[in-house]
């Protein structure tokens, strides 16, 4: 049985190595010793690897408000708005919204990366940790004959992957970027060219494909292993790059190497629907679906961790220590240390279906009478709303939110402008933030199972329609039947029935806006939405504004709604599909061409 794979784990691995959030994984600073020093010993070796997993971007802070200003990306897209106590200073994701960004003047992430306040360029998800991947590749063949073949395979496949995701988080923000497979020496030239968009992409893919010969067969079982890179990681990278390689985005004409491939090819679109399928084959992950409960079982999700949980749904993923940040850093109006963060967008609720499968429409009376009625359990999961219930909810019980105007969540410094707060991620029910007590596991996911179901869908669907199948697959899934497991787990309705009470035929066309859709709620808040719209080349036609929703009360105790009040206007140019180099890196390095437009 496959077991999570939480980087978590890893500090397990370390004799006498104790974990903490507040420390790394390794006990002496190995990175710092000579590499022969290092390599020389298997113990130091895998403290070595160990550490090289402290440079993801989720190691920024124990919550999942990563950005500068304590903010998600989600506030920098359709999904959401920041909301902050500090009015004077703005969040990242406030100042990209608003267009207040460029290369000279941007920190993305909330923790210093000590290299010039550049952000994710060299640390967070960039060279710093590609380094010491490379360190590993160029110095494993140290390690004492008396090592076995099977250690000395999977630190070099871990390496392989963690280089490789490097590479993968640099190029979600900025296209090629320069491709750096090896250690550098003192007496090297360092000054290297951004890549094009087809080398890095192969770069990624052929990495993945050399590390799944390297790592074992099967998923790992024992306390020392499980949590690390395996074979499943591999393929749901690959396959994740290859499905951005086939998006209009990148696969598209156009003279400039380093944003697209400078042609189309729909054969772009197979390779990753069989990246996809390959990941199913694996029969590893399945679902996590411990109850009959739709929303328990989504909610559930991403605090599922320890024996007994049956969580197989994660493929790779970043478990701190029990703790409260998450929920701090979004706590809701009207309780002591409010926060705000991160409300959610009218334009996303609105997107989530009915529980029957049809859409949500604010023209339909009856739907708008009480627009929280029947929809999709994921809403409830992921969404605090007006007239939201819980049986506890931080340091109450039996609470009912009150959003509208005047309500008790509805004031001061945090109080949400959309009038919903994010559900998504906590557990209210044994974190109470006002109090300072309390705490919970959190699952960052990387990957996970139902990301690669939907990759499979959005990919099967371009490449052959509804019923395609990759060719050689040992358990062939459709688009279709991939999407009906993700909304079985829901406990929503088949495509099928969907498309059925929708009235809508079921063709390639109408499934690609509904699988957009479907990623859209599934994924909510997990760093997708950002960069779906660019790859799909939607985001010009999308609103250029955050809407909220103002209820007012009347005295008898009716509710009035007003769903289309603009409440952040989200600045889109060009340049945007792509982040900006830092100016430092242009300005050290003659060979480092600037993104379009910046």
């Amino acid at each position: 049985m496959k077991k999570s794979t939480l980087i978590f784990t890893i500090a397990a691995m370390s004799a006498g190595a104790i974990f903490s959030c507040k420390r790394p994984l390794y006990v002496v600073p190995v990175e710092f010793k000579s590499a022969e020093d290092i390599f020389s010993d298997s113990a130091r070796a895998e403290y070595f690897i160990n550490n090289a997993y402290t440079d993801m971007p989720a190691e920024v802070s124990n919550s999942y408000n990563w950005l500068d200003g304590n903010a998600m990306l989600a506030s920098a897209s359709d999904e959401a708005m920041h909301i902050s106590t500090n009015k004077t200073t703005p969040s990242a994701a406030q100042r990209m919204s608003a267009g207040n960004w460029n290369p000279s003047n941007m920190r993305y992430y909330r923790a210093s990366d000590g290299a010039g306040e550049i952000g994710s360029w060299l640390k967070w998800g960039g060279y710093h940790g590609n380094r010491k991947a490379n360190t590993v590749l160029k110095n494993v063949h140290l390690l004492p004959t008396t090592t076995s073949q099977r250690f000395r395979n999977r630190i070099k496949g871990e390496a392989l992957v963690i280089r490789a995701l490097h590479h993968w988080f640099m190029f979600q923000k900025w296209g090629g970027i320069p491709i750096v497979d090896k250690s550098f020496e003192a007496s090297d030239d360092v000054l290297v060219p951004r890549s094009s968009v087809k080398s890095v992409i192969d770069f990624i893919v052929n990495s993945c494909d050399e590390a799944i010969a390297l790592l074992p067969n099967d998923p790992y079982t024992e306390p020392s292993e499980v949590g690390r890179i395996d074979r499943g990681t591999c393929m749901a990278l690959k396959a994740k790059a290859l499905l951005y390689a086939a998006s209009p985005l990148y696969n598209r004409a156009g003279n400039d190497s380093l944003t697209s491939y400078g042609n189309v090819d729909i054969t772009r679109w197979e390779l990753a629907a069989k990246a996809a399928q390959d990941a199913v084959d694996l029969n590893w992950y399945q679902l996590y679906k411990p109850t009959a409960n739709g929303q328990q079982n989504y909610a559930t999700l991403f605090t599922a961790w320890g024996a007994g949980t049956g969580n197989r749904e994660l493929i790779f993923a970043r478990l701190r220590t029990p703790n409260r940040d998450t929920e701090n850093d979004n706590f809701p109006a009207g309780f002591t240390n409010a926060k705000g963060g991160t409300c959610p967008s009218q334009d996303l609720v609105d997107a989530y279906e009915m529980d029957n499968g049809t859409i949500f429409s604010w023209a339909n009376t009856t739907q708008a009478k009480d627009p929280y009625l029947k929809r999709d359990p994921r809403f409830y999961a992921s969404i605090i709303y007006n007239g939201a219930k819980y049986a506890k909810f931080a340091n109450k019980t039996n609470y009912t939110f009150s959003t509208y105007d005047g309500g008790e969540n509805a004031t001061g410094l945090a109080k949400s402008e959309t009038s919903y707060y994010l559900n998504k991620f906590m557990d209210y029910a044994n974190v109470n933030p006002a109090g300072a007590t309390g705490s919970a596991y959190h699952n960052w996911m990387y990957f996970r199972y139902a990301e690669v179901l939907l990759n499979l869908a959005e990919a099967g669907n371009e490449a052959g329609g509804p019923g395609y199948s990759a060719p050689g697959a040992t358990n062939p899934m459709t688009p279709v039947a991939a999407l009906d497991l993700i909304r079985a787990r829901a406990g929503m309705p088949t495509v099928q029935t969907s498309f059925a009470n929708r009235g809508l035929p079921l063709n390639k066309e109408n499934l690609r806006e509904f699988i957009r859709n479907e990623r859209r709620i599934e994924l909510a808040f997990e760093d997708h939405r950002y960069y779906d719209v660019r790859r799909w080349m939607i985001i010009e036609q999308l609103p250029k504004f955050i809407k909220g929703c103002q209820i007012i009360r009347a005295a008898n105790g009716t509710l009035t709604y007003k769903p289309d009040v603009v409440v952040e206007n989200k600045v889109f140019e060009t340049k945007h599909y792509f982040f900006p180099i830092p100016q430092t890196e242009v300005n050290r390095n003659p060979n480092m061409k600037q993104n379009p437009g910046w």
